[in-house]
């Protein structure tokens, strides 16, 4: 399939496609059920009572560091990949690279899942999680959160489902994909389908016409297969009351918070209060082992200069990469196109007949443009006046010039029936119907050599210096290894040794290295006098030996004297703070009266909304506890809590009873309940469904 609309992309589009682009618009279909899912992730965890984005996500971030091992946190993390099945193959900027690349990583079924497509796949989560959590996100996430595996999984369920899809027989119709696509929110503009929205999105995430449609239909199938599991789930009456009430009773408090360090002390402390604080947690100023290393490090740039392909190289990679120097059809045409406008049709008739009398009026409006056109009218001056596309409309229908592949499958078959100057019968697409005039082709090419040479020289060069620089790498390693002088090895092939300073693995940002791990890992994997294999990376590669090391100790108290004066103070803030939160408490068990209880204090009462069990509270969080007793508490009763590093006083100051759901509410609670009911039994199906497949995964590409 190909796009629903029939619109080339851009010349500048073309000319950047060899960069990535991150998307800017809102991800769609299952993209927003991921959207949904991730965010909802919060409910499980505290989050820092606060309006902005970040603290929450460093909290959110926290939790999982913490407890990525836990149930809770796998089942989250399993519904983040659940949702994200649906968007990885077109939502992070794929540019239509082919999902063949590289070696087969794993077979389901018989079916092959290649490298090329799990590493897409695998970056594309990752650059999910870094938009989401910005400079807190890290290596150290990655591993914990097993993204690799994660990335994988992912790929082999969705392959399972639409496999199983396929044994079910499940299709989706043309008319179903247009009008799904039609529907999406991300194309709206006034309520309506927008095609300058459209075309940008496949323009900005760089995404083919046909690879967008592919991926709809695909999602389209999998949610017919999940629906099948909602048909016989049930909801009870206790259920119904349960969640209405979470819903619908609601509470609102005021409240007094502090964080953890807020009645600090103003104190000294003296010399020996300072040292009883430093010998009872020696340990928390431990100096982790720390090592320094003598390396040499080989760069393809040292030997480019010196490096001219042959004639016959020249020759022998071009044929050999023949099919990347191919230039595939080009078109020259115009249209004019009759929008199908369903939203139009007024009355009580069904969507599908709505689509339907929308596609005969559109039909029958090209019939009559096309009429005028035979007439004798001029093609250009109907399409400013009359054509749906006002983008090629102002050119007189003009598309310009467009390969092979840019358009709808239906709009590219009858552009190959047409000879050059000839018009179309009106051509039916999932927006449309379009009179189209061929007015050039040209067929499909190969590049010559003499207009591919330099590019092909650069990559020669590339390559070559690449060679070189193993080789010489390879050359000082066995040097190095006979005596162990990897000084003398370096300058018997031309380079140059360089001693670090000491690091540890905690803090090791070497200017020169970067951020490298594989340096890193192989630098602390290093014994007495030994020099390491070399490390290969694409900017370089590296020989390295132990150059020094300190063991881990613990410092003389002078060494870390303000770590210690700080952790102190902190230490005292937080007791200090503690004991006048459980002073506070008792006062307010007896008083009643929040602003009584902080009077003199640098301390506010802040006043809530009404809140209910299934919301946020407002400068408060997501925090579970406190809801609880907010709802359980008489109007006029107090209590407090403290949670992670903050704590809490509150009065319960007013009261929404929930009554009883109305038909409208119950049927909406039912519906939910129904739908959590068969996502869980989906689930089940899916986890049985896995464990009988035949899955092969070799984990050497992974």
């Amino acid at each position: 399939m190909r796009s629903p609309y029939p619109c080339r992309l851009s010349q500048r589009h073309h000319r950047e496609s060899a960069f990535r682009v991150k998307p800017r618009y809102p991800l769609i279909n299952n993209g927003l059920r991921f959207s949904r899912v991730f965010y909802s992730i919060g409910s499980f965890f505290y989050l820092e009572p606060t309006s902005t984005e970040n603290r929450e996500k460093h909290h959110m971030l926290s939790t999982i560091r913490e407890h990525a091992d836990s149930w809770l946190i796998k089942a989250i993390l399993w519904l983040i990949i659940l949702a994200f099945v649906g968007t990885i193959f077109y939502s992070w900027g794929m540019g239509g690279a082919s999902t063949s690349g590289g070696g087969v990583i794993a077979t389901v079924e018989g079916e092959n899942i290649y490298q090329g497509e799990y590493e897409r796949t695998f970056n594309n989560l990752v650059d999910f999680y870094r938009q989401q959590f910005k400079n807190q996100f890290s290596d150290e996430l990655i591993k914990k959160l097993d993204l690799k595996t994660q990335a994988l999984e992912a790929l082999i369920q969705k392959k399972l489902l639409l496999q199983e899809a396929e044994k079910q027989n499940l299709r989706v119709s043309n008319g179903e994909l247009i009008s799904h696509i039609q529907g999406l929110q991300v194309f709206q503009s006034d309520k309506k389908f927008s095609e300058k929205s459209y075309r940008n999105y496949l323009q900005f995430q760089r995404v083919t016409p046909g690879e967008f449609e592919d991926n709809q239909r695909e999602n389209l199938v999998l949610n017919k297969l999940e629906k099948l599991f909602g048909t016989s789930a049930k909801a009870s009456q206790a259920e119904i009351r349960e969640a209405f009430i979470a819903e619908a009773e609601k509470s609102k408090l005021d409240y007094v918070r502090f964080n953890s360090d807020h009645f600090q002390v103003d104190k000294t402390f003296t010399d020996q209060e300072l040292n009883d604080f430093f010998q009872a947690n020696k340990k928390q100023f431990e100096i982790s082992p720390q090592i320094k290393v003598e390396y040499v490090k080989i760069e393809p740039k040292t030997y480019l200069a010196e490096i001219e392909p042959r004639d016959e190289d020249i020759e022998d990679y071009y044929q050999t990469k023949i099919a990347d120097f191919r230039v595939k059809k080009m078109y020259r045409a115009s249209h004019i196109l009759a929008h199908i406008k369903s939203s139009e049709i007024e009355g009580d008739a069904s969507p599908e007949e709505k689509q339907k009398q929308a596609e005969d009026k559109a039909k029958a409006r090209a019939t009559e443009l096309l009429k005028k056109v035979k007439a004798g009218a001029d093609f250009g001056e109907i399409a400013k006046k009359h054509s749906d596309d006002p983008g090629s409309g102002a050119q007189g229908g003009s598309l310009g010039e467009f390969p092979q592949g840019t358009m709808v499958s239906a709009f590219e078959a009858a552009l190959e029936k047409l000879k050059i100057g000839e018009i179309s019968e009106p051509v039916l697409t999932p927006f449309g119907y379009h009179i189209i005039k061929l007015e050039g082709r040209e067929e499909e090419r190969f590049k010559p050599l003499e207009e591919v040479r330099e590019e092909i020289i650069q990559s020669l060069k590339n390559i070559k210096a690449r060679q070189r620089v193993r080789r010489t790498a390879k050359h000082i390693y066995q040097e190095a290894e006979k005596d162990g002088n990897l000084k003398s090895a370096a300058e018997k092939n031309q380079a140059q040794t360089t001693v670090t300073d000491f690091f540890s693995r905690e803090n090791h940002n070497l200017a020169e290295i970067g951020n490298n791990p594989q340096f890193y890992n192989t630098a602390f994997s290093l014994g007495e006098n030994t020099v390491s294999q070399p490390v290969h990376t694409q900017e370089a590669s590296f020989i390295l030996k132990l150059a020094g090391n300190k063991e881990a100790y613990i410092p003389e108290l002078q060494e870390v004297k303000k770590a210690a004066e700080q952790a102190l103070t902190e230490r005292v803030n937080e007791e200090q703070t503690s004991s006048k939160f459980k002073e506070l408490e008792q006062k307010l068990a007896q008083e009643k009266d929040l602003e009584k209880v902080i009077k003199g204090l640098d301390l506010s009462v802040r006043h809530t909304p009404f809140f209910s069990m299934a919301d946020s509270i407002p400068g408060i969080g997501n925090i579970k506890e406190i809801k609880e007793k907010a709802l359980t508490m008489k109007v006029g009763d107090t209590s407090s809590a403290k949670v992670r590093n903050r704590f809490y006083l509150f009065k319960r100051v007013d009261k929404e009873a929930a009554g009883e759901p109305d038909k409208e509410q119950a049927k909406k609670i039912i519906q939910r309940i129904k739908q959590d009911k068969s996502r869980q039994t989906f689930q089940e199906w899916v986890e049985n469904l896995k464990a009988r497949a035949e899955i092969m995964i070799d984990k050497t590409l992974m």
